[in-house]
């Protein structure tokens, strides 16, 4: 693990030449609740300045591209729409390779995602209302009868998830070829420094307990949005991408998984003390690491002021 503040000019020209790609994470490297980390903007530039493809990845399917699109260019990022992934694309893609014919996709999970499915030529199931009569007859009512006409079940955050919808979903995936497709699967979402709310790992983790079931994942650190970011952008060596993230587990995890560089940023949810209480896997450990994406601006500045 090397501070990038501290490699040399010569390292640094080693550095930049090393990578044609960079990915990076959103919450807590490009911004913390749409609060710009400064530098960031200057940062993206610069990249694209020197010649590198930066590619924006994000775990959350609660926003859509065209959300992250519009706010990051109002805040000053230069990013196309192209340029921007979040597991909702990796779930198209993975559903669309699906023999999935004409059933429908129960999803538990946001309007945007099902917003971006529908869009995609995806018929949904329809949800169960927010509430029902309570009496064990009418919960049995609205959770017990299958339909034959579901296909799929994308799990993912929903904010308004209830009872009655988790144990529809688990109805339909009693049906062993009805498919089973699962986006972020994180148990604690950071909203500040140590404050989190409950993921939506939770709930994926009980429909694969009560089903006996692994869903497919699809957010980071899942090797299938690696293979979709692959196959979209047409990245020959993973070894040649650097990937930026600020949490351990999804972004760490992610670029250890798939093979690519590894920068740690200590502008979000993890401090610097985890250098020296490490807790997990030793291939997660960053190959660099830095106080905030600012930093890597300034290595650039400092080797190719020239050019820039």
């Amino acid at each position: 693990m090397k501070n990038l503040a501290n490699l040399n000019n010569l390292e640094l020209q080693k550095f930049f030449s090393s990578f044609d790609y960079v990915l990076s994470d959103v919450d807590g490297v490009l911004w913390n609740f749409l609060d710009t980390i400064p530098g960031t903007q200057e940062t993206i530039k610069s990249l694209k300045k020197i010649g590198k493809k930066v590619i924006i990845v994000s775990n959350n399917t609660s926003k859509s591209i065209n959300f992250y699109h519009h706010e990051l260019t109002r805040a000053g990022f230069d990013v196309d729409k192209d340029e921007i992934v979040t597991p909702t694309l990796a779930i198209i893609s993975y559903l669309k390779k699906q023999d999935l014919k004409d059933k429908e996709v129960f999803v538990l999970g946001m309007t945007p995602l099902k917003g971006s499915l529908e869009k995609a030529g995806f018929k949904l199931a329809q949800n169960e209302p927010d509430r029902i009569e309570e009496s064990h007859s009418a919960f049995g009512a609205h959770t017990i009868p299958d339909d034959e006409k579901v296909g799929a079940v994308v799990a993912d955050v929903d904010i308004n998830l209830n009872y009655v919808n988790l144990q529809k979903a688990a109805t339909y995936l009693e049906r062993p070829e009805v498919l089973f497709v699962k986006g972020a699967a994180d148990c604690h979402l950071p909203v500040g420094w140590n404050k989190s709310l409950i993921g939506p790992g939770y709930f994926t983790n009980i429909l694969e307990d009560k089903t006996n079931r692994k869903g497919v994942p699809m957010a980071k650190p899942s090797p299938f949005l690696h293979e979709y970011i692959v196959e979209k952008y047409q990245i020959g060596d993973p070894s040649r991408v650097l990937f930026v993230g600020d949490s351990i587990p999804s972004d760490m995890g992610f670029a250890a998984e798939s093979k690519y560089q590894k920068l740690l940023v200590f502008s979000g949810a993890t401090g610097k003390n985890v250098l020296k209480e490490w807790d997990f896997p030793h291939e997660y450990k960053p190959d660099y690491y830095a106080d905030s994406l600012k930093s890597l601006n300034d290595c650039i500045l400092r080797t190719f002021a020239c050019k820039l």
